[in-house]
């Protein structure tokens, strides 16, 4: 058994972006940012409809706005870009 590389479905891996980006405290002021944007766009949202709505629209936004910034640090567009499509697992 050792590596082997797997290819999750897009679905997952647009999950697992979110959840490492909802857990890095680096992002957290973009997630906020973001929740604002959403919530002031949609004024008669409920909250739990403009987290939905964060949660679709996040990584799209993030990847723009990061690489929309000169002087991003390369981290941050690392984490914006997402992971690979390819996995090594063992």
């Amino acid at each position: 058994m050792g590596m082997h590389v797997i290819t999750p479905g897009l679905e997952q891996l647009k999950q697992s972006h979110l959840y490492i980006l909802n857990n890095n405290n680096e992002i957290m002021p973009y997630i906020v940012h973001h929740e604002a944007l959403v919530k002031e766009n949609n004024p008669k949202k409920t909250m739990n409809r403009v987290l939905k709505e964060h949660n679709k629209t996040f990584l799209n936004w993030f990847k723009d706005t990061i690489f929309g910034d000169d002087h991003a640090f390369e981290t941050l567009r690392k984490l914006a870009d997402g992971p690979k499509r390819n996995v090594r697992s063992w």
